[in-house]
């Protein structure tokens, strides 16, 4: 698993020759390398779409952990492209997603799981459909099975509150400055890896760059919150003085007056490469076919750039204007071969720092 994060991190860090060159180079392929939820079923516009006397119609249904910021956008487009075509979306934490999926993998209830690590795929892979997207090719790297797909490379920010920590000089530059016993009572903010998929991702890579015992010795120091929408929430609604943050969400806060600084850790920032699949069984099957070729699509990943600030993972698209290269930070890889070997030892981790 090592030499597969190897592979990956140099198909990330090749980007870099790519920025604004609006290459058409094919991706680079590797190995395979990875990356009971709310009930509630909400549509995406309520508004009934028109009757098309061409092209494809229904609906397909959306599991996602994405927010508003995000989804809206690009629904919106598909709305343009598909307005015979109804979005019903589901959105939980990405962990709780992929257990009511494997709930119901005997009577699927949506048919595209968007976003989520390429770990978690490849942890589940009975739960997704083989698919060979045209977008594919245009990828940094692909599943040779055919059942993820890459979407997006996040990498993830430390988040402070500006009104809490008033001066520069105090923000923690480092990922190991958080063990540091002075924010014991301040509590910093995590996500729950075993809900969220940014929690997941922050572990995993804290977990890789220094250990398990670290991790015990930042748990000391934290509060767990159940997703990632509270976590980043706590940071800046001043709950809690630090957290983690997504680097898109955290980079539009910023920008637009939110009392957040986002701070890029010296000692190594953690990412991961965010996928999209479908549900094994899907019971809209060609519409969820029709949405994954649309979220992978140079138009959707544009929207991606300009309106939401995500870094595209074709290699063909720059990354979002306001935002360094990859190649300005030092990426963590993952050491690890399994979400449940993170999970077992979080847990032993966390037991350990609460006693």
């Amino acid at each position: 698993m090592k030499r597969i994060w190897g592979y990956a991190m140099a198909a990330i860090m090749g980007i870099s020759a790519l920025t604004g060159c609006g290459s058409g180079q094919s991706a680079a392929t590797t190995t395979a390398s990875t990356i009971a939820a709310s009930d509630q079923t909400t549509a995406a516009d309520t508004s009934k779409a028109p009757e098309s006397a061409e092209g494809p119609s229904g609906k397909v249904v959306i599991y996602t952990g994405s927010g508003p910021e995000i989804t809206e956008p690009i629904y919106a487009l598909w709305k343009e492209k598909y307005p015979a075509i109804e979005i019903e979306e589901v959105k939980s934490g990405t962990g709780e997603l992929l257990a009511r999926i494997s709930a119901e993998k005997d009577n699927p209830g949506g048919d595209v799981l968007w976003g989520g690590d390429t770990f978690l795929y490849l942890s589940n892979p009975d739960l997704f459909e083989a698919y060979d997207s045209i977008e594919d090719a245009a990828m940094i790297t692909r599943d040779p099975d055919h059942k993820w797909h890459s979407y997006v490379i996040m990498p993830q920010t430390i988040l402070v509150n500006t009104k809490l920590i008033k001066s520069e000089a105090d923000y923690p530059k480092t990922l190991k400055e958080l063990t540091d016993p002075k924010w014991k009572k301040a509590e910093i903010a995590l996500a729950d890896p075993s809900k969220s998929g940014t929690g997941l991702s922050l572990v995993k890579g804290m977990a890789s760059l220094y250990d398990w015992d670290y991790v015990q010795q930042l748990l000391v120091n934290t509060e767990v919150y159940p997703s990632s929408d509270a976590m980043f929430a706590a940071v800046k609604d001043a709950t809690n003085p630090v957290g983690f943050i997504n680097e898109d969400l955290g980079y539009k806060w910023e920008m637009t007056g939110e009392p957040v600084k986002i701070i890029y850790p010296e000692d190594g920032v953690t990412y991961n490469v965010e996928a999209t699949g479908i549900i094994k069984g899907a019971k809209n099957m060609d519409n969820a076919k029709l949405f994954l070729d649309f979220i992978l699509s140079r138009d959707v990943h544009k929207v991606l750039q300009d309106v939401v600030k995500r870094r595209s993972a074709r290699t063909d698209m720059a990354p979002p204007e306001g935002l360094s290269d990859l190649s300005s930070y030092k990426l963590i890889e993952s050491k690890f071969n399994s979400k449940d070997e993170v999970l077992d030892n979080f847990t032993k981790a966390l037991d350990a720092a609460r006693k």
